[in-house]
């Protein structure tokens, strides 16, 4: 597969473990920490994963590309684990724009591409990070959180888990570099990816998969249910979630 233009990928389902083949050259497993992609004109690659993944791609005309001052000549084929917590909320409103029938009209659908280029063309002028010293803490964190997100967890219960030195408010900031996410915002992703999927095989119904993934009443995960994908957890009947999943298993095409 080539990219035609630039485009963003956001996987919908967390966390997701991919092999990529780049230019001729061996199959490579990644690890999206985050859900989004960033991915320039020309990109050839051939992709494979054995889990069920979810995601949207955004495509973008070269003329927005350019007016938005975004720089793809010369620069990565791909950036993986984009962890901009408002790039990720524009994408994701743009796809649950889409989903909604575009309600507001096409100028808002645009609105919000020329913000989320806008964005990555800031993101990419700014002198590029140094990689974050608790990098390895911060994955034993993740692994905390999914080992425990049915329970009720506090940030004080995660950060000594992982026997982090510093206070509190420098553990979110950490996690947050390493992950694209606060620990509050994962324990909630985990938690409704968890509930999905168990309503959607229907081994739960909305209530009881509420109580089993930790949410405290069924009222609040519905509301946060609703807010994440556009639509209540009632509409997601056993099997729907494979209308919106990418059904190819391997794809290589060039």
């Amino acid at each position: 597969m080539e990219t035609t233009g630039t485009m963003f990928t956001m996987y919908l389902t967390q966390r997701p473990q991919v092999e990529l083949r780049v230019e001729g050259r061996g199959w490579a497993t990644v690890h999206l920490r985050t859900p989004l992609t960033y991915v320039v004109p020309g990109f050839s690659f051939s992709g494979r994963w054995s889990m069920s993944i979810e995601w949207v791609n955004i495509h973008f005309e070269p003329s927005w590309v350019t007016q938005s001052g975004l720089q793809t000549k010369g620069q990565p084929g791909v950036r993986y684990d984009v962890g901009d917590d408002l790039l990720t909320q524009v994408v994701r409103a743009i796809h649950e724009d889409a989903l909604a029938g575009m309600p507001l009209g096409p100028m808002y659908a645009e609105t919000l591409g020329a913000a989320a280029l806008r964005r990555m063309a800031y993101l990419e002028s700014r002198p590029k990070a140094k990689e974050h010293a608790h990098t390895a803490m911060m994955q034993k964190a993740v692994e905390y959180i999914q080992d425990n997100f049915q329970d009720e967890l506090t940030l004080l219960m995660v950060a000594q888990a992982v026997d982090y030195p510093g206070d509190l408010y420098a553990f979110i900031r950490s996690f947050k570099k390493a992950n694209g996410l606060t620990p509050h915002q994962y324990i909630i992703e985990s938690r409704l990816q968890a509930a999905r999927h168990l309503i959607a095989s229907g081994q739960c119904d909305v209530t009881e998969a509420a109580f089993t993934c930790g949410f405290s009443t069924a009222s609040h995960f519905s509301a946060t249910f609703r807010k994440r994908w556009g639509f209540s957890p009632s509409e997601l009947k056993p099997g729907s979630t494979e209308l919106r999943r990418g059904e190819a298993r391997e794809s290589t095409a060039r």
